[in-house]
């Protein structure tokens, strides 16, 4: 991202917040910290940023990744994958171990 480009941005911001000020020192610094990254796509995080919150958007908050995925229901097999695939069922002697714990504590006789 280019110093002007860093400029355009802070300008933008200033267009949806009119309390976020300009100057020469502010744009020195957030150039330093944004050059690595795409005009494109701070603006478009900017954008989002600005249909959520009042408060002018913090450096981080523009180069953080938008989530959409977590609010998208996964679907039947989604579910069935998560569940499934992403959990290993405990081996039978821990569950074994486990139900004998249980019986302990509750005073329960395994006769």
């Amino acid at each position: 991202m280019t110093k002007r480009e860093t400029f355009t941005l802070l300008a933008l911001i200033a267009v949806y917040y009119e309390q976020f000020e300009i100057n020469q020192e502010k744009i020195d610094s957030w150039h330093k910290a944004l050059k690595h990254y795409t005009y494109e796509k701070l603006e478009e995080n900017l954008l989002a940023h600005v249909a959520e919150s009042s408060y002018p958007p913090k450096i981080a908050q523009l180069t953080q990744k938008q989530s959409i995925a977590s609010r998208v229901i996964p679907s039947l097999e989604e579910t069935n994958q998560i569940i499934y695939v992403r959990q290993k069922p405990a081996k039978e002697s821990v569950i074994q171990e486990e139900l004998a714990k249980m019986r302990r504590i509750l005073g329960i006789d395994n006769r």
